[in-house]
Formats: C-alpha cells, sequence, structure tokens
C-alpha cells in the first residue's frame, strides 16, 4: 500500500485516510500527492460500488426494497387467506427475480459510469505528473544533485506510470469483472474467458443461481451497448498511457522502452473478450426472436416477413461493435430464421386447397428472387464478407419448400386433368349415333372438359404467381405458368391417348376418324406447351387411329364437327390470352 502508516495514537499534518489506506501528502511532491490522493479514491469507490451492489441484492432477497423499505404487497400472511397467501407468495418469488435482475443492469450502468468518469481525470493527473517529475529530474544536475542519486530512488519508485500499474490497473480489473458478472453472469459455451463472481459466494443457492443466469433479451442488449461504451473509455485510456511511460536517456531505459506493455493492456484485452461475448448473445436472442415472429407470420397468414428480417440484421449492423467476431452467429442466425419461417409456412398449407400452395410457393419464389439476395447483401457489409455460403444455405432452404409444394400443386393438377379427359361412352350402336347425330353437340364433351381445366389452372397460377415469374429451380428461365400449363397439357393428352389405345378394338371405323382428328387438335393447339414424349405418344395414337379408320375418312362427324372444333379453338385462344 502507498503511504505510510502513523504510529498507534499519532497524527502528522497532511495525513488522509481513504477506505483503510494512509496517505501523507508530505511524503511526495505535489503532484504525485494528488495523483494518489485520486487514485486511492478511484480504488475505494470500486470496492463501495461492489459492496453496495451486494447489499441491495441481499435486501432484495430478504423481500425489501432495494432502498431497504419493505417490498410492497410483504404484509401480513395471518391477515390473508390461504389461496390468496400462495398467490402472494408466488408474486414475491417472481417479484424478487426481475428485481435482481435490474439490479445487475443497474450496477452495469454505474460501473460503466465510475470507469467513464474516472479515467480521463486520473490520465490527466497522471500526465501532469510525469511532466512535473520530468522538470524536477531536469533541475537537479544544475543544484549539484545526480539524477539516479539514493534520495531520487522513492520517487522513481513511485512513477505515475508505476502507480497506473500496481493501483489503477488491478482496481479498473476489478471493476470491469464485476461489470462483465453483472452483464453476463456466465461465459457463452466454448468461451476461453471464464467469469468469476465478483460478489454473492455466500448467498442462497437460489440468489446465486439468478446471479450466475444469462439476462433477458431486452436487458442484455442494453448491457451490450454498456459494455461497448466502457471498452472504447479503456481503449482510449491504454493508448493515453503511451504519454506517461517514463522517458530516460540511458540504455537501459531505451530497451525497456521497445518492450513497453501498457499497465490498461490486460483489462483492454478483458474488455474485448467481455464486449465479443455480450454481442454473440445479442445476435443469438435477436434472430431467435425474430424467427418467432416469422413463423407466426407465416403460420398465421401464410406471409415471408422479408422486412422484418431485413430490418433484423440492419438494427444489429447499427448496434454491434465487433460485428467481424460475430460472423458464426449471424450466418446460424439467419438459417434459424428462414427455417422457421418455412415450417410455419408448412404448417400454413395443412388442411387447405391448392391455392393455399401457390401462395406458399409465391412467397418462396419472391423470398429467392429478392428477400435473400437482400439479406446476404446485408449481412456480407455487417462481417465483412465473412459468410460466403449464407446464400447458398438459406437458398437450399426456401428451394426445397418451394419445391416440395410446387410438385405437389403439379400432382393435384395432374389428378384434376385426368377426370376431365375422359372420353366416355364410344362403343355406341348406329341407332344410338344417329340420334345424337341429330342433336346440337357445339364441342366434344371431353375436349371441353380439358380446356376447362387447362383454363383454371392458367387462372390459379397467374393469381398467385403473375405470368411472368420464373422459377429459379428449373435453370432454363421458364416460368411457373409455363411448367403449370405443360403439366396440364401432358395430362391431358397422355391421358386421352391411353385410353383410346386401351379401347382401339372397340371404336368403329367412322368413330376412329373422328378422334383422330381430336385429337390432331389437340397437337396443334396445345403444341407449345406439349413434351417431346407426350407428342411422341399422340402421333403414335393418331397414326393407330388413322389406321383403325381405314379409307372412309369424312372427318370429325362432317363439316359441322370441323367448325366446332374451330370454335373451340378460338374460345381457348380468347380465355388464355394466346
Amino acid at each position: 500500500v502507498d503511504g505510510k502508516t502513523p504510529r498507534a495514537g499519532s497524527t502528522r499534518p497532511g495525513t488522509f485516510s481513504i477506505d483503510r489506506h494512509i496517505i501523507c501528502v508530505r511524503d511526495y511532491p505535489p503532484a504525485m500527492s494528488c495523483l494518489l490522493l485520486q487514485i486511492s479514491h478511484f480504488r475505494s469507490l470500486v470496492e463501495k460500488h461492489i459492496s453496495a451492489t451486494e447489499a441491495v441484492v441481499d435486501r432484495i432477497f430478504r423481500g425489501e426494497g432495494a432502498d431497504g423499505s419493505p417490498h410492497p404487497g410483504s404484509g401480513n400472511a395471518s391477515d390473508l387467506s390461504s389461496s390468496e397467501h400462495s398467490s402472494s407468495q408466488r408474486s414475491r418469488d417472481k417479484r424478487w427475480k426481475i428485481d435482481v435482475l435490474d439490479t445487475r443492469v443497474d450496477a452495469t450502468s454505474k460501473a460503466v459510469n465510475l470507469a467513464k468518469n474516472w479515467l480521463p481525470r486520473l490520465l490527466q493527473i497522471g500526465l501532469a505528473t510525469e511532466e512535473a517529475e520530468k522538470r524536477r529530474i531536469a533541475r537537479k544536475p544544475r543544484s549539484g544533485g545526480s539524477p539516479g542519486s539514493e534520495s531520487d530512488k522513492e520517487t522513481t519508485t513511485r512513477s505515475a506510470f508505476e502507480l497506473f500499474k500496481t493501483i489503477v490497473g488491478p482496481a479498473l480489473m476489478r471493476l470491469h469483472e464485476h461489470a462483465a458478472f453483472c452483464a453476463l453472469g456466465v461465459s457463452n459455451q466454448g468461451s476461453a474467458y471464464k467469469i468469476g463472481a465478483t460478489f454473492g459466494r455466500s448467498s442462497a443457492e437460489r440468489l446465486r443461481a439468478i446471479l450466475q443466469s444469462p439476462l433477458p433479451p431486452s436487458q442484455t442488449a442494453k448491457c451490450a451497448l454498456e459494455l461497448a461504451v466502457l471498452a472504447e473509455a479503456i481503449q482510449e485510456a491504454n493508448d493515453a498511457m503511451v504519454s506517461i511511460r517514463p522517458d530516460t536517456n540511458n540504455k537501459k531505459a531505451e530497451s525497456k522502452k521497445k518492450s513497453y506493455h501498457s499497465p490498461l493492456e490486460k483489462c483492454y484485452a478483458l474488455a474485448s473478450d467481455v464486449v465479443i461475448m455480450i454481442e454473440r448473445r445479442v445476435c443469438i436472442y435477436s434472430f431467435d426472436a425474430c424467427s418467432r415472429k416469422l413463423a407466426a407470420n407465416a403460420s398465421g397468414s401464410g406471409t415471408f416477413d422479408g422486412a422484418s428480417f431485413l430490418a433484423c440484421v440492419q438494427k444489429l449492423s447499427d448496434d454491434l461493435t465487433r460485428p467481424d467476431e460475430c460472423a458464426t452467429e449471424v450466418e446460424k442466425g439467419c438459417v434459424l430464421v428462414v427455417t422457421k419461417c418455412c415450417e410455419g409456412l408448412t404448417n400454413y398449407v395443412k388442411d387447405r386447397s391448392d391455392a393455399a400452395r401457390l401462395r406458399v410457393v409465391a412467397e418462396c419464389a419472391d423470398a429467392l428472387n429478392t428477400i435473400i439476395g437482400d439479406v446476404v447483401r446485408e449481412v456480407s457489409y455487417l462481417t465483412n464478407d465473412q459468410s460466403e455460403t449464407l446464400e447458398t444455405s438459406l437458398s437450399s432452404v426456401v428451394s426445397t419448400l418451394e419445391g416440395e409444394m410446387f410438385d405437389v400443386y403439379l400432382e393435384s393438377v395432374k389428378r384434376n386433368v385426368e377426370s376431365c379427359a375422359r372420353l366416355g361412352l364410344i362403343d355406341e350402336g348406329e341407332s344410338t349415333a344417329r340420334t345424337k347425330a341429330d342433336e346440337v353437340t357445339p364441342f366434344p364433351p371431353y375436349l371441353a372438359a380439358s380446356f376447362l381445366s387447362i383454363v383454371r389452372c392458367r387462372a390459379q397460377v397467374e393469381r398467385a404467381l403473375r405470368e411472368a415469374t420464373v422459377r429459379n429451380a428449373e435453370g432454363n428461365g421458364s416460368t411457373y405458368l409455363f411448367l403449370a400449363l405443360r403439366t396440364a397439357s401432358d395430362g391431358i393428352v397422355e391421358n386421352i391417348c391411353l385410353e383410346l389405345k386401351s379401347k382401339l378394338t372397340r371404336i368403329r371405323p367412322t368413330k376412329a376418324d373422328a378422334f383422330a382428328s381430336h385429337l390432331q387438335f389437340l397437337i396443334n393447339t396445345l403444341k407449345k406447351y406439349l413434351s417431346e414424349e407426350t407428342l411422341a405418344l399422340a402421333s403414335d395414337t393418331r397414326r393407330m387411329l388413322l389406321s383403325k379408320a381405314g379409307a372412309k375418312r369424312h372427318g370429325p362427324e362432317g363439316l359441322s364437327g370441323l367448325e366446332n372444333l374451330e370454335r373451340l379453338g378460338r374460345v381457348y385462344v380468347m380465355c388464355l390470352n394466346e
């Protein structure tokens, strides 16, 4: 301890006692005495702050208020019924835990203010002390003394630099450890730095559990800002220590100058580690809250709330002071948000129609085309291009859901067109055929039903996905509308061809000629959407029908049949706007 301890019962002039540390200002030069007093006050304030925090926490645990007054609701238990007593007890148990957490946040803020206010003051006095020491040493040769004489040893060993090294450094380290314990409670999993308790070691187990637990998200975010301010103050003080280090002319001092280590360097390293630790927690908490919000919106309304996702990343960009150290947490958090949102969209389509599936496909397509790109760009800016695989990871999650939902929709389209593309009864007798020939049949029923199913499919896809929306999973620039219409057209032609082949032996030659004309009409009308396999199947079936018809070919029920097919084609073109 610096200073001199007087004999029992004696009081020397100029002697001060600061928190059991005795300092006689007459034993040192004026500047050094002032620095000693200020440093001792700072050390005393640090210990008082820690003791005060422990006292407040103990009072709260005993059921008192932070100021020692009885806690509201802690009246006489005998005046309450059993149910009221049980409810009151639960309320008190919850109340003291909340108050302890609030006290930890308040203690962190006070520790930051203490360091922020005192460090510049101590540095200013330390610099003045060092300048005064240089002037005193410079005056010694002129007065006949030697700078290295025995009379200078005591002053040299108590230079400003040494005081910062032996008193300020340990006191600041203890203050920062206290702030870290209050703000974090416990180290992050896998962290090299282990946080130790600065108070409450002998407290009850329930109280120690609250003291050593992480703070809730909102309080963690508040403490993260405070610890960032503390780290910045310590960094400025650490940089300013260069002006206070001893500066002599001998070679030994010059060699020490090259291997200079600031007394606050270890404390600054600790401050950086703690800021990184708490900002990683902020990232985890932020993305967890964002994922729950997006999952709720997705399962309730079937929307991918990309605006909230992007806002979450942008807020972290504003709040984090060391984002490059949180790249892993940011990347994992983004994947979590997208995964939870896709799970919510999956829950949305349960027990719903094809329209709901198309809505989910539309949300996924919009996310793949715009949202993910915006988020990846913001994350890349935030983490200094450290998340190179993020876009691939996010796109993979969304594409999996999009592919699953669109495939289910296409399967539904196939089932619907299969029921529409049925030929009906084809082995009619001559009398029945003549009777139906006299009736007015504008369009063949199975052709009209088939085209109606295609128009319905187009309307569904256009309403949900718009006409020009491209499906990225295809990689060839195909739109969702084209893929849906191709599935419907292939399904219709394929089912008609397979049914014609299975009933070929029962088809009369005149009817075979009509079916061949119908099939050629389908090929001409739907050629834009038919795949090569379906076209080959249709051409082969048509050749079989023409062979069945033989030489007696009069077209589909004569000239009126051709006119009806032309009218059906015009209706189809108008409905599809082609």
